[in-house]
């Protein structure tokens, strides 16, 4: 997940390996790079004659990426003064340290997020460490487009929660996503008299049935490990706070909750539970490119994962007929009715790149109603820009009975780190890795009392 600051080192290494950067995989089974455009000089003007670059910097994910390259392409017929170079990059670490070195660099236009802008630090939290984000406004990278026009076509509270710093908004959250929660097999459930769970002992019933007629329960792609942390969203979610994470979170940083607490533990033992008896055998060798085809092929019932990826499971077996449920967190039906989710996908305006005119255009091209309804149905998100129809059955009937009220936020993007956390806390993760059978902690009390020493440890001075 994050690392240090440490790749301006790196910067003339990697913006070489980037300009010539094209095909690997990606952590969604994407393929090929995404590059649209030839490089020209980072910081010259164009001879006349010449095409203005607009530099977008993004990571592989292929439903996403042919959706920006087709929007390239009607970008350039439009203004055919520009040419759009479109550089990605392998997702997480590798899509971070390009971020940081071609920002600081002064080689980029745009550039994506992996979520809004999280992380910055309270009044309450004393030493936390600053977001990348936070660093580059502060540093006078970031374009401000609080006048620009086309802000005016997203939805305002999205916009204030995701894209709004000091009061003014520096980034275009594209869209949201649901990850808290499971997708099914119908065609098992139905086979099998199930019906989807709304409490945590009905849900460990349905599991129960599951193995009883040799069906393995779920499939989660714990090689990447990240995977691991969804179904613990929701546990954190409707279980922290006795259902308020913001003030759980709090309590942490004033010393009036522990990572060892009795809500912290539950969160910790349920998923263990998951892991020790319903997840498949092996999860820990099986990626996330992989994973999704345990579930297209009824191999597994259930997938832990976020709603993102429901293309994915489309495409590998169209016929397939599945829906997506929260993972019921407690015993209250009406707490666990929902869903927990971030904003993904987040644009920047470069205020120090090459290209600052051709990258507000941009973002104004791809902000009109047409084009960035035909990226968002092809993203699988739930839009950010209101009256936009997705003409997904999935989104209209499967998630929207989940996501009435205002948008509720994982627990990732809500909590506030330590500078130099250790590495069971790191990345605002509760990281279950570590627990057995994957991990080496035979119980959940055990890695929650390492969790708390090494928060206290972190404390500043």
């Amino acid at each position: 997940m994050v690392k240090k600051l440490s790749a301006i080192l790196l910067s003339s290494v990697l913006l070489l390996a980037l300009t010539a950067c094209g095909g690997g995989n990606n952590g969604n089974g994407a393929s090929g790079g995404a590059t649209n455009g030839s490089s020209n000089g980072a910081t010259e003007k164009p001879a006349s004659g010449e095409k203005k670059v607009v530099k977008i910097l993004h990571w592989k994910q292929e439903n996403i990426n042919k959706a920006i390259q087709e929007i390239n392409k009607k970008f350039e017929e439009k203004y055919p003064e520009y040419k759009v170079e479109y550089t990605t990059t392998g997702p997480d670490d590798e899509f971070k340290q390009a971020q940081r070195a071609r920002i600081t660099a002064g080689d980029v236009d745009v550039l994506a997020d992996l979520s809004g802008m999280r992380l910055s630090p309270k009044d309450w939290t004393p030493g936390a460490k600053v977001p990348d984000w936070q660093q580059w406004i502060d540093s006078g990278l970031i374009a401000d487009l609080s006048d620009q026009a086309f802000v005016k076509n997203y939805n305002a509270n999205d916009i204030a929660k995701a894209g709004t710093y000091n009061g003014k908004v520096y980034a275009v959250p594209t869209g949201k996503v649901a990850m808290s929660g499971f997708f099914y097999n119908k065609e098992i459930f139905e086979q099998n008299g199930l019906s989807v769970p709304t409490t945590w002992t009905e849900f460990i019933k349905v599991l129960d049935t599951l193995k009883d007629k040799n069906i393995t329960p779920i499939v989660v792609a714990g090689k990447d490990v990240w995977p691991l942390k969804l179904p613990v969203f929701g546990l954190q979610a409707k279980i922290l706070g006795g259902g308020d994470q913001n003030k759980w979170i709090e309590g942490v940083w004033k010393g009036d909750a522990a990572y060892n607490d009795a809500e912290a533990v539950e969160v910790l033992d349920k998923m263990k539970t998951l892991q020790d008896k319903y997840i498949i055998d092996g999860f820990m060798g099986i990626d996330y490119a992989t994973a999704p085809s345990f579930f297209a092929t009824g191999k597994v019932a259930l997938i832990a994962d976020g709603t993102w990826d429901a293309p994915t499971i489309a495409t590998a077996n169209p016929d397939l007929k599945f829906g997506y449920f929260p993972i019921p967190a407690t015993e209250d039906a009406a707490k666990n009715n929902s869903l927990v989710g971030k904003y993904d996908v987040t644009w920047y305006a470069a205020e120090k790149g090459p290209n600052k005119e051709g990258a507000l255009k941009w973002l104004e091209f791809f902000s009109e109603p047409d084009n960035y309804t035909a990226y968002v149905k092809a993203a699988g998100f739930l839009p950010t820009q209101d009256n936009v129809q997705t003409d997904s059955e999935f989104i209209d009937k499967e998630l929207s009975p989940y996501l009435g009220g205002d948008f509720e936020l994982a627990y990732e993007i809500l909590m506030i780190n330590r500078v130099n956390v250790g590495e069971h806390l790191a990345a605002e993760g509760v990281h279950t890795e570590y627990l057995a059978p994957g991990g080496e902690f035979k119980t959940a009390k055990e890695l929650a009392d390492v969790q708390q020493k090494e928060w206290e440890a972190a404390a500043p001075k």
